[in-house]
């Protein structure tokens, strides 16, 4: 993986999970999610969910396709695993986002999909993302009720084409005050 921004994969163990960490999703939330990566999965694709957490997307991945899981509560932690797979398909704990995404990528053959705040993919974890070979595919933006803020299920493929379907851009520094 491309090292450019430092991230460091750390282990943790469940002493150390934050609350934050701990945020479960709901069943159909799930269920959607699944149906909006549906074109992009083949039946013999491998789907894994990284951080099943209460089984919300392992349960409710396609019967056809084979899957596999990890959850550290459960004593099969992701950071530790060596799963390779198609498609990955989660809600991340936050907190440790920098340390789990070149765990992700380097875990999947053909793309990852997450479940993330609206603020998780910026610009420049955008560019990394890409820089390692992982395009925006869809994107589908939603509301959980007491969940902070707005949340995005972002679906990112290995492209050949290098190339988003959808543009990101952003300016940096400060809009001059009228």
């Amino acid at each position: 993986m491309n090292t450019k921004i430092g991230n460091k994969i750390k282990s943790r163990d469940k002493k150390t999970a934050t609350l934050k960490d701990k945020v479960y999703t709901p069943n159909q939330v799930a269920i959607d999610c699944i149906a909006h990566t549906l074109p992009f999965i083949e039946d013999t694709d491998i789907l894994f969910e990284p951080f099943a957490g209460k089984d919300a997307f392992y349960n409710n991945f396609p019967k056809q396709n084979p899957k596999e899981w990890t959850e550290i509560d459960r004593g099969r932690d992701f950071l530790k695993s060596n799963i390779k797979c198609d498609w990955i398909l989660t809600n991340p704990p936050y907190s440790i986002w920098k340390d789990i995404i070149d765990k992700i990528m380097g875990s999947c053959n053909k793309g990852f999909c997450v479940l993330v705040n609206n603020l998780t993919i910026t610009p420049p974890r955008l560019d990394y993302i890409n820089n390692n070979g992982f395009y925006i595919s869809f994107i589908y933006y939603f509301k959980i009720n007491k969940w902070f803020g707005y949340q995005s299920y972002y679906i990112f493929e290995k492209r050949k084409d290098k190339k988003n379907l959808l543009e990101m851009k952003n300016r940096r520094g400060e809009y001059p005050k009228i």
